[in-house]
């Protein structure tokens, strides 16, 4: 177990936790860029993300982009949270962890029962009008709706549905992301789990933390905020977690 881990935040009264891709590995989250994964096969061949996920392709080829969100959310939505997400969730049971700021789109830290959640890059398990009529579904309502039209409109009659996340050509959702500003601003220890911390605006948060606050850092890899975190651990983010919170 990691002591050191385990005393910051039993010194530290206003924890966020920052995190990214690498806190769903264990729950079986596939790495869509990887050799065969779901961008460089089939329909999607030849194109990458930056292409597929933008507002322009959804106005000029919303088939695919509907259709890639459809394939890349059933691969994800029936998904369970892991002993990461669960700590986090007892963490804040214990009245220790006051957000989480999150890169993923996976639906998992609600499914674990976490109250504050601010996604920075949406929810793909909502969907919703592309002109923001108000009308939102859920991932099987939006299945049903494309399984029926390829461009299903939405029920106010006037443009179609989309995933409710940030496409690479978007800017972050304003509220979201001032929110989840001002919880790094006033935190006194930020625990960045599982991110790579390149992904720009996102990574940005980790140096709004305040003078003295502590940065720790649980990732595999290397990142580029490594030298500026008082720990890093490069071990499982559901083994050091769990251990961690289950010594409290």
């Amino acid at each position: 177990m990691n002591t050191e881990l385990q005393e910051y935040i039993k010194n530290a009264k206003r924890i966020i936790a920052f995190t990214g891709a690498g806190i769903s590995t264990e729950s079986g989250i596939p790495d869509f860029r990887s050799t065969g994964g779901l961008y460089t096969s089939g329909q999607y061949s030849g194109f990458s993300p930056e292409t597929i996920l933008t507002r322009k392709m959804m106005r000029t080829n919303p088939e695919l982009v509907l259709a890639f969100y459809k394939e890349r959310m059933l691969k994800i939505v029936e998904k369970e949270p892991n002993r990461a997400h669960l700590a986090l969730k007892k963490l804040e049971d214990m009245g220790k962890l006051e957000g989480i700021v999150t890169q993923n789109i996976d639906n998992l830290h609600n499914k674990a029962g976490s109250k504050n959640v601010m996604e920075l890059h949406g929810n793909g398990t909502r969907w919703l009008c592309s002109i923001h009529c108000g009308n939102e579904y859920t991932y099987e309502e939006a299945c049903k709706m494309i399984d029926e039209s390829p461009k299903p409109l939405c029920h106010c009659g006037f443009a179609i549905i989309r995933p409710d996340v940030v496409m690479f050509d978007e800017w972050l959702d304003d509220k979201t992301y001032m929110k989840a500003f001002y919880s790094c601003k006033h935190a006194d220890l930020l625990i960045a789990i599982g991110s790579s911390l390149v992904v720009q605006p996102a990574c940005r948060l980790v140096e709004e933390i305040p003078d003295g606050a502590k940065l720790v850092i649980i990732n595999k890899d290397t990142t580029p905020y490594d030298n500026r975190a008082d720990l890093v651990i490069r071990e499982s983010c559901g083994e050091v977690l769990e251990e961690v919170v289950n010594g409290l």
